[in-house]
């Protein structure tokens, strides 16, 4: 043992779900042992924060779009008449989330 290169020893506890869960995807990881499987995660594997404020802001502008298209709707079904000035609240609106969707695909290319 004195020639043994791992020698810090980490110890933690399972709850009997975590524990089962551990299991099955060290099973399906086709890891030797629990060592190998716990080294094999930890070390060969990337971990990325991703940062979803922007598709939040995006989900709170499509609220607001569909609320807005809502009274337009009901306000066309009820007069019958589509004013200029609420389809270009649509279109702004619209233009507002196509700016954003573009922003997000271009920090995701850059990834």
């Amino acid at each position: 043992m004195e020639n043994r290169k791992r020698n810090n020893r980490l110890r933690f506890n399972l709850t009997d779900e975590e524990k089962e869960l551990f299991e099955r995807k060290k099973k399906e990881s086709g890891a030797k042992n629990m060592n190998h499987f716990i080294r094999k995660t930890v070390l060969e594997k990337e971990i990325y924060h991703v940062d979803l404020s922007p598709f939040y802001d995006l989900q709170t502008d499509l609220k607001v779009l569909t609320d807005y298209t809502n009274q337009v709707a009901k306000s066309v079904n009820t007069t019958g008449i589509l004013r200029k000035y609420e389809m270009d609240g649509m279109k702004e609106r619209l233009a507002v989330i196509s700016n954003k969707i573009t922003a997000i695909h271009d920090l995701l290319r850059k990834k």
